[in-house]
């Protein structure tokens, strides 16, 4: 029941834009998708008995969704990536979503195994595909925060150029699963052509492993690092839902920079980091749920993700 209502809500935010999507049929799904991910698809569709169409339009939602239209729909996050004073790197994230009673309900954390090993691992939600958090154990941790930019006629051209291939979600998937590190991960995720916008924050195990990558259609546009060996001893970046270097008001983002300089750097570990996602407004009414990452010690992610 609450996976139809999630997907009737869905349908009705972008009935008009999406209708040939949430309309698709399987013979027309090999268009789309690599086999590996169409099968998928088509495996939750068989196994829960709902249309391969709406199933396929629930997972591109993001990518339907970016562009600049804040007044149509309401879609947030916080990301934070920050590094202690013993050069630990902690990766904070709430996910902020419209329909958020619905995505509370449906919330899994997913284990992504290979010959029986953890490969990586995500939180998602049931009947989709892709990740918007993730973490590659001992190597490096991703998620996405919503970029506002461009007209959805921009969206419309890069499925076309893509051949809706890239995902933003799928893309970040294969990524965990096939990057080997977290230089690897930042050259993919900065270089790779994607359908939609958004700002990729990715975090890594050694010193100075952070990043905040300001995403176009088809490539960076803007490389925010931490650097605490510089005059500006830059040892967090707080993103939201804006670009960093026009300035902006948002007061999550300003809120959660407030508390990180009270804990400061020395005092800085998956509790405090915690403390800060749980602070209003950077948790608020939207937020579906709060977790700590840090990939070189993986099992906080475990440990500390709570849905609110």
């Amino acid at each position: 029941m609450i996976c139809l209502l999630l997907l009737r809500r869905a349908k009705n935010i972008f009935r008009k834009s999406s209708s040939h999507l949430f309309g698709l049929s399987p013979q027309n799904c090999p268009i789309f998708f690599d086999p590996e991910i169409r099968e998928e698809l088509k495996g939750i569709s068989e196994a829960s008995n709902l249309p391969l169409g709406e199933i396929v339009g629930l997972n591109i939602l993001y990518d339907i969704a970016a562009f600049d239209r804040k007044h149509i729909f309401g879609l947030g996050c916080t990301s934070i990536v920050a590094q202690n004073s013993d050069g630990v790197i902690y990766h904070g994230r709430n996910l902020d979503y419209d329909m958020t009673g619905l995505l509370k309900n449906i919330t899994i954390f997913v284990d992504f195994k290979k010959n029986g090993q953890i490969l990586y691992s995500g939180i998602t939600f049931a009947l989709y595909n892709g990740l918007l958090t993730g973490q590659k154990p001992g190597k490096f941790s991703v998620s996405l925060n919503a970029r506002y930019s461009g007209a959805y006629i921009d969206n419309i051209l890069m499925e076309f150029y893509t051949k809706f291939r890239r995902p933003v979600s799928f893309f970040i998937r294969e990524t965990l699963e096939n990057a080997e590190n977290y230089e690897i991960a930042v050259d993919r995720l900065s270089k790779t052509h994607l359908i939609s916008p958004s700002y990729i924050i990715v975090a890594g195990v050694n010193k100075n492993e952070g990043v905040v990558i300001s995403r176009n259609r088809w490539k960076a546009a803007d490389i925010y690092k931490l650097d605490t060996f510089g005059k500006k001893n830059q040892w967090y970046l707080v993103e939201t839902n804006f670009d960093h270097w026009k300035g902006d008001h948002d007061p999550r983002r300003l809120t959660a920079i407030s508390e990180l300089k009270k804990i400061g750097s020395k005092n800085l570990n998956a509790a405090s980091m915690m403390n800060v996602l749980s602070t209003a407004p950077v948790r608020n009414n939207m937020t579906v749920f709060s977790t700590v990452l840090s990939p070189a010690n993986p099992d906080f992610f475990y440990i500390s993700t709570v849905v609110r």
